[in-house]
């Protein structure tokens, strides 16, 4: 949440309530929140220094307006750049993919390799489980039950495979953009 709240800080400065209608009109395919998960968020990204905070009064409200600083910043690179969370996987890839603009050529390029090397592994464990799977003998009251739990299985290849063949050919377009660059210069 916090790296979500802090890519759209470099965009503009936001209120709570800005934020929350952002995250439902932009962000919602691959991120929802609640406004107290937002609160959270913003005031641990407050106390780390990492945003700051102006209360102004408007129509008789006060309100708190968000905006990010230098350390703020240079936190929401870095994550940019860390390595993908196993278990966050969706989440940390939709995110950096949303926010991708912000970093440098060669950085986006960092970034789409990192995500489809991480994706290439985890085609290679669901197919090892799949492998494992299908070698194993199952009890006959237990084989209905089994076959819903291996289709779970191919459910997940299947998307992992798509995303890895999704990043692959933006990988492609990416490459492709700078050598054009190149060949304009």
């Amino acid at each position: 949440m916090e790296f979500v709240i802090l890519g759209l800080l470099m965009i503009r400065h936001l209120t709570q309530y800005d934020i929350k209608n952002v995250l439902q009109q932009k962000v919602s395919p691959f991120f929802s929140a609640s406004l107290g998960s937002i609160q959270a968020a913003l005031k641990k990204l407050e106390s780390n220094g990492h945003v700051d905070l102006k209360e102004i009064v408007e129509n008789g409200r006060r309100k708190k307006i968000y905006s990010i600083n230098l350390l703020g910043r240079q936190h929401f690179m870095d994550w940019m750049l860390s390595s993908i969370a196993p278990n966050r996987l969706e989440q940390d890839v939709t995110t950096r993919l949303f926010f991708l603009g912000f970093m440098t050529r060669a950085d986006r390029q960092t970034i789409i390799k990192a995500v489809i090397a991480h994706l290439e592994a985890s085609v290679q464990a669901f197919e090892a489980s799949a492998m494992e799977s299908s070698h194993k003998e199952v009890p006959e009251q237990l084989k209905q039950v089994v076959k819903f739990q291996l289709k779970t299985l191919d459910l997940g290849l299947f998307y992992h495979r798509s995303m890895l063949a999704w990043f692959k050919e933006l990988m492609t377009e990416l490459e492709a953009d700078d050598d054009e660059e190149r060949s304009n210069n």
